[in-house]
């Protein structure tokens, strides 16, 4: 049985997004590991329901995709998660399988989340920066999704990178109860005196958070809320996913564990 490069996701309920984001990755890695089997699993058991009866397709959790490739004698597997963070998601349904399976397949090996190390605040902004085209005296304001019971501290990790380099970039978190906020975010915009603002997301796809939340029409999104307090507002709706860059990014990590780089 060939060697399989596993890439979890939380899941995409839209098929086109999923296609230009979470299958583009699987696309290029089938593409530079040629003696690889690549193969997915969602770690949303709603997205995984949903998409069944949407579509039905049947993708597996982790854990049965592991469970599959255990009971098959697979030798060799590569957990790559498309996670940003390693937040609770990560924990609790990706460290946690991994730990569940690591004693049964002979070579198993996890990948850490894309903002592992410090390092990879460059890596993904240089990446990022290729594709979005920040015009001169304009503000980026990047929206991530944030942690919904513990502060995550790689949001703030990027920003103090960001202003050791200079650059005109603010980062917030889409979590009421996680920093830094949009409130955070607005008060470095009023800091700065320019009123052109180019927003978008912090995010790998370009789902619910970005059509409503970021911008969305109503009120309560970024996009109203910067208007509201004076800012001409231009919006920038991919998902990280949609950078040919960023997904470079993924390919570049299972190169580093499996030793190919």
């Amino acid at each position: 049985m060939r060697p399989v490069i596993l890439l979890a996701s939380f899941g995409v309920r839209d098929k086109e997004m999923r296609a230009c984001t979470i299958d583009s990755i699987a696309y290029d890695l089938k593409e530079r590991f040629k003696d690889y089997d690549i193969q997915q699993a969602f770690t949303s058991a709603f997205l995984r329901k949903k998409i069944a009866e949407d579509e039905g397709v049947t993708i597996p959790s982790l854990g049965e995709a592991l469970e599959k490739l255990a009971t098959d004698g697979c030798p060799k597997v590569l957990i790559l998660p498309t996670h940003l963070t390693a937040g609770e998601e990560y924990e609790q349904k990706i460290r946690a399988a991994y730990d569940a399976y690591k004693d049964r397949i002979a070579d198993l090996r996890l990948a850490g989340p894309v903002f592992e190390k410090p390092i990879d605040n460059q890596r993904v902004l240089m990446a990022l920066l290729l594709d979005l085209h920040v015009h001169p005296q304009e503000e980026l304001v990047l929206m991530g999704h944030g942690s919904p019971h513990t502060h995550n501290p790689v949001y703030d990790g990027l920003q103090a990178y960001i202003d050791g380099e200079g650059l005109p970039i603010h980062v917030g978190v889409l979590e009421p109860s996680d920093r830094p906020n949009f409130d955070d975010v607005l008060t470095r915009l009023e800091k700065t005196g320019h009123k052109n603002v180019l927003l978008a997301p912090l995010l790998l796809t370009g789902g619910m958070h970005v059509q409503d939340d970021l911008a969305g029409d109503k009120d309560t999104s970024w996009k109203s809320r910067l208007e509201a307090a004076g800012y001409d507002v231009r919006v920038s709706p991919y998902g990280l996913g949609e950078y040919p860059a960023f997904r470079a990014l993924f390919l570049k990590r299972a190169e580093r564990m499996l030793g190919e780089a």
